[in-house]
């Protein structure tokens, strides 16, 4: 009879276990960079996070980034407003807490660069891409995956907020990698 309970217990159990698995960075990184083909991967990473509160800075940025870019995905305003604050929250307190973090400044970075105008949130926009350019070889020290490190200089080519000599230097370092 207490084994029969405690299957039953377990049976109960284990769909909420298994959906509360935390969200590995690896996991934050692909359904992130993919949101450039499919936009609401944004939404699905950002309720992963709500599922699972991420306690790394690193994956409190790429919750910002991904609550941010939520509202592309939702139709009430006020919804759309929520989300993006909540982002924008997110990424500034991730950056305050690790402000030399590469991933971290460049997911506010990109944030930043993305975000309508009308919002305001570009306070940091200057200082992240000056910070992001000078620190390449840091940058690519810490992110050892080639393809989201190719990723991020892939987006920093596109900006409109890098003026052609920045994006020569960014170019020139990442067309010698390896």
């Amino acid at each position: 009879m207490k084994l029969l309970r405690l299957i039953f217990l377990l049976i109960l159990t284990l769909p909420a276990a298994i959906h509360a698995q935390p969200v590995t960075l690896e996991k934050a990184r692909a359904l992130y960079f993919s949101m450039s083909t499919e936009k609401c991967n944004s939404l699905k990473l950002a309720e992963l996070f709500e599922k699972n509160k991420p306690g790394l800075p690193v994956l409190k940025a790429y919750n910002g980034a991904a609550s941010a870019a939520a509202p592309e995905c939702v139709t009430n305003p006020a919804t759309k407003i929520s989300w993006f604050r909540k982002g924008k929250t997110l990424l500034d307190d991730a950056a305050a807490t690790d402000p030399s973090n590469y991933e971290i400044r460049f997911l506010r970075f990109a944030t930043q660069d993305k975000a309508p105008g009308f919002l305001g949130y570009n306070d940091n926009l200057e200082e992240d891409k000056e910070y992001l350019i000078s620190n390449l070889s840091k940058g690519r020290g810490i992110i050892k995956d080639d393809q989201v490190f190719r990723m991020m200089t892939g987006f920093l080519l596109k900006s409109k907020s890098l003026n052609q000599t920045e994006k020569k230097i960014v170019n020139d370092y990442s067309s010698n990698l390896n």
